[in-house]
């Protein structure tokens, strides 16, 4: 088979298992809706947590938040003692935003409301989807962690 077609066929795929996730497993809005929580504030404390301190700038850009609307979430985050500023030992003109402990222990609290949500949904199969879904799931993460 045509190996054009084949990514082709692939990214439709995967796009499609995005789209059925989001709208039958996990949708990203769970955690904002049951903590009460924005969607950016959230957007922002993962970014950190996996991308350790980052610029205001850096971190507007790549979450695609202008500059302009980053710093009242970056505001509110300190004010809530989830982030911190400080200033870059590089450059002192930067400041650099960091996650807190009490960041990580919301985002813990989070994963397992929303690993308690996919248990409850996924508890409507039968033994065999379930394995499928399992062994699936193995193989496309193994290949997934090779990019």
């Amino acid at each position: 088979m045509d190996t054009s077609k084949n990514l082709n066929d692939l990214s439709e795929n995967l796009y499609i298992l995005l789209l059925s996730l989001n709208r039958h497993i996990f949708n990203p809005h769970t955690l904002t809706k049951k903590f009460n929580v924005p969607h950016s504030h959230i957007k922002v404390l993962f970014y950190l947590i996996h991308h350790g301190p980052t610029s205001i700038s850096k971190m507007a850009k790549e979450l695609c938040i202008s500059k302009p609307n980053m710093t009242p979430v970056i505001d509110k985050l300190v004010e809530d003692g989830l982030v911190t500023r400080d200033y870059d030992p590089n450059d002192r003109r930067v400041i650099l935003i960091q996650s807190t402990d009490k960041a990580l222990d919301f985002l813990k609290e989070g994963k397992e409301y929303i690993k308690e949500d996919i248990r409850e949904k996924l508890s409507t199969l039968d033994n065999n989807d379930i394995n499928i879904i399992s062994n699936s799931l193995d193989d496309l993460l193994s290949i997934i962690n090779k990019f």
